[in-house]
């Protein structure tokens, strides 16, 4: 069964929104929703199927307090992978991407130790996530 969507918790929202809403533009990602303030977004190319929250967007001051501490960068053993439909979305990625500040972690190419004609381009976003767009298809 595929997945219907995911979420990562960011520490600054407006830094994620302008990488993420970069990034993944040449995916045909665009925002399609926003609440609590700008805090929650949801993002996808035809409804929100990628969602970035701030930290305890969602807690008051006092829930907030009750949380356990959480060590560890806030990227820590993240690997995301968005599907393109072809090897120029992969290339237009990666561009969008090191322009919005993310810090490459593998340029464009063929990575046939995965699979044959596995095309993908890897990046790390601000908070050290290793985010990747992926295009298995044709050679």
């Amino acid at each position: 069964m595929p997945i219907s969507h995911l979420a990562v918790v960011v520490p600054d929202i407006n830094q994620a929104r302008e990488f993420y809403v970069a990034a993944l533009k040449p995916l045909g990602y665009k925002i399609h929703t926003s609440y609590l303030d700008g805090k929650v977004i949801g993002l996808g190319e035809h409804y929100p199927e990628f969602w970035i929250s701030e930290v305890n967007a969602r807690k008051t001051e006092e829930e907030k307090k009750a949380l356990p501490k959480q060590s560890g960068p806030a990227g820590e053993f993240i690997h995301l992978a968005f599907s393109a439909k072809n090897r120029e979305q992969v290339d237009q990625f990666y561009a969008a991407a090191i322009a919005a500040g993310g810090k490459d972690n593998g340029a464009p190419g063929l990575r046939p130790q995965y699979a044959p004609n596995y095309y993908g381009a890897f990046i790390y976003d601000h908070d050290g996530r290793n985010i990747e767009a992926v295009y298995i298809g044709d050679a």
